[in-house]
This record gives C-alpha cells, sequence and structure tokens, in this order.
C-alpha cells in the first residue's frame, strides 16, 4: 500500500511538473506568405523574394537555426536558398521573414520578365531547421498553388 500512495505521488508530482514531465512541444508551421519578382527597381540582392510565415504555437519562443528552400514557377526551377540564419519565432504568434533567393540558371532576366504578371503555378519545398528547448528541429515543408503577380493574394495548397 505504502508503494502504492509513493508510486502515485511520484506519478502527480512529474505529470503536474512540465520541466520533470513530458514537454510539450509542437513543430511550427511554415507556410509561403509572398512572392514577389523584384524587376527594373535598380541593384538588389535578388530579383526573386520568397517571405515565409512560420507559425509558432507553443508557449515558448523558438529560433530558427537554418533555412533551405527551392521555388519553381510554372514547372520551372527560378531559385534556391541554403541559409543558416538566426530568426526569433515569438510564442503563439506567426512570424514572417522574407528570403532572397540565389537564381537558378533558367531564371534569365527574359524569362523572369514574362512571369511578371498574369497567373502563375508555383511550387516550394524545403527545410527549416528551428531552435528549441528539447534541442533542434528540423521541419520539412511544401506548398503548390496559383500566384497573380501583382496582387497581395496568394492561393495555395499545402
Amino acid at each position: 500500500m505504502k508503494a502504492v500512495a509513493l508510486g502515485l505521488g511520484w506519478g502527480l508530482l512529474i505529470g503536474g511538473c512540465t520541466p520533470l514531465g513530458l514537454w510539450l512541444y509542437e513543430d511550427p508551421v511554415v507556410r509561403v506568405s509572398e512572392i514577389t519578382l523584384q524587376l527594373g527597381s535598380g541593384p538588389v540582392r535578388s530579383p526573386v523574394v520568397v517571405a515565409l510565415a512560420l507559425e509558432n504555437m507553443n508557449d515558448y519562443p523558438l529560433s530558427t537555426e537554418r533555412v533551405e528552400l527551392s521555388l519553381r514557377l510554372d514547372g520551372v526551377p527560378i531559385g534556391q536558398l541554403k541559409k543558416a540564419s538566426a530568426v526569433p519565432v515569438a510564442h503563439h504568434t506567426v512570424s514572417t521573414v522574407a528570403l532572397p533567393l540565389a537564381l537558378a540558371k533558367q531564371a534569365t532576366p527574359e524569362h523572369l520578365r514574362s512571369l511578371s504578371s498574369g497567373t502563375h503555378r508555383f511550387a516550394v519545398r524545403g527545410r527549416a531547421t528551428f531552435r528549441t528547448p528539447i534541442g533542434t528541429r528540423k521541419v520539412r515543408f511544401a506548398q503548390e498553388g496559383a500566384l497573380l503577380f501583382g496582387a497581395r493574394s496568394l492561393e495555395s495548397s499545402p
């Protein structure tokens, strides 16, 4: 009887205290919030920028350690990014980060100009590495959809 009471006491102590019990963690959700082509606006780091929305529903802040992604427009490789970067992601919120891409050889100025108007299909694939209280977590993401360049709305499917 004493052993059962002792076991029950330890169970309540461990279960009721997050640091001693199971740490509740949910991987952040990574979504494309915007894709922009900055053509003809003078010298820019890259004319193609992908903005990611990082949703952290945990009770504690996280931060990125590395982000990797690739972008295709109408099936053609446009650019990619492989970057170690620390971006803070507050708890219970969505943080947005804009990432300029290194252009693929198919992303010539003429091809980018042809994409600067109208509706085009996009596909983004990537992986973000997050620093969490339980160590590093690699979160894969992929999103496809249609984008009307010149407009702010993005229709997509995860």
